[in-house]
């Protein structure tokens, strides 16, 4: 074999090489791949000169393998793509491993818990509220509002959620207040389901749990209170079921007018307030956060009927008390339409029927809708 038959040899070997090892889409800067001549060996054999040449190919195979992976910094390519060699992709909690450089990461969301007032089972009056505790400042309330489904015997009922700050609940610094625009029917099923796992609650925060709430209510208890005739009036289910003579608050220390709800109820009880600590109060009915009660009031019988001389509570005879103690529930509605005092607010105890319903509908400190 001639010099210049090597040469060529070498070279077609040296192409279809370098095109296996490169790929047909991939187009390498050009490499200095001359063979230098040699002058041939004076009495080589006639096997020498084709197992030179596929040493010298296999040789050329792996320097260009080599020359071609420097030119690409150090990288291997596997049909058209390249994978850095010797490195893994990190996994970062929330953020896609797998987006494109251009695409934004996924911003780790802090979590905001929900908690339910009140338990499954049990029974309330008709100005009950559904009351939701939410450990963060949420920034956004309308998916919350939106994945809200309640019911009434079956049928979808139009309420509506309502904000507020609140201190009520030790580390929920928000809580929320669903209620219909009328109260709720009675002796009726109620349930609430809340599907808010996952959904954000503004940016970077997103709820972390998803409940649920069925409760039904009682009679349709109203109770009235005039201090102008200081008495005391009961409707129940639309039947009036007696009235009963009260005192309430004295000059100084003046009942809040507006709409309240029972709250809480004591058989037996200690108040403690300004210049006063009394215990073995009896047939308490609490209406606001700051200790308005409906209870018995043995030491203030002379008053009860004619004259306002409480700390701010409704005094009623033992005997009354007693008995609308039997009569009444938690979230039934006592109204106080011409109390001497200051204008019952939602955050002095459940004062839900206090805001309207064009306001409710704003969704007080969160837009809703």
């Amino acid at each position: 074999m001639t010099d210049d038959d090597l040469e060529r040899v070498l070279r077609d070997a040296f192409d279809a090489k370098a095109r296996t090892a490169v790929g047909d889409t991939t187009a390498p800067r050009p490499l200095d791949v001359s063979i230098r001549r040699v002058r041939p060996f004076r009495h080589r054999s006639s096997w020498l000169a084709p197992l030179a040449a596929a040493a010298v190919v296999a040789a050329l195979a792996a320097g260009l393998v080599v020359a071609f992976r420097g030119q690409l910094g150090g990288q291997d390519v596997v049909a058209g793509h390249a994978t850095k060699i010797g490195t893994a992709t990190p996994t970062i909690p929330g953020r896609s491993t797998a987006a494109p450089s251009s695409a934004p990461a996924t911003t780790l969301t802090t979590p905001v818990h929900v908690a339910l007032k009140f338990s499954d089972g049990s029974q309330f009056g008709v100005g009950i509220p559904i009351i939701a505790y939410l450990s963060r400042k949420i920034t956004d309330a309308r998916p919350f509002a939106a994945a809200t489904v309640v019911t009434v015997n079956g049928r979808p009922a139009a309420g509506a959620w309502y904000f507020e700050s609140s201190g009520a609940q030790p580390g929920y610094p928000l809580e929320a207040h669903y209620r219909l625009q009328g109260y709720w029917p009675a002796h009726s099923k109620i349930s609430m389901e809340l599907p808010v796992k996952g959904l954000s609650a503004g940016k970077g925060l997103a709820f972390d749990d998803s409940l649920t709430l069925a409760f039904s209510t009682g009679a349709a208890n109203i109770a009235t209170v005039d201090d102008t005739t200081h008495t005391l009036t009961l409707v129940s289910d639309g039947t009036s079921v007696g009235t009963f003579p009260v005192s309430l608050g004295a000059t100084n220390t003046p009942t809040r007018r507006g709409t309240k709800v029972i709250m809480e109820r004591g058989a037996s009880i200690c108040m403690t307030g300004p210049g006063y600590h009394e215990c073995n109060v009896q047939w308490t009915q609490r209406l606001t956060y700051d200790g308005e009660y409906l209870h018995a009031a043995p030491w203030n019988i002379a008053n009860l009927g004619h004259f306002d001389s409480s700390n701010g509570c409704t005094n009623l005879s033992t005997a009354d008390a007693a008995r609308l103690y039997k009569l009444l529930e938690i979230g039934d509605v006592v109204q106080y339409a011409n109390a001497s005092g200051p204008a019952m607010r939602l955050g002095d105890g459940y004062g839900d029927w206090n805001v309207s319903w064009p306001q409710w509908l704003t969704g007080g400190a969160l837009a809703t809708r």
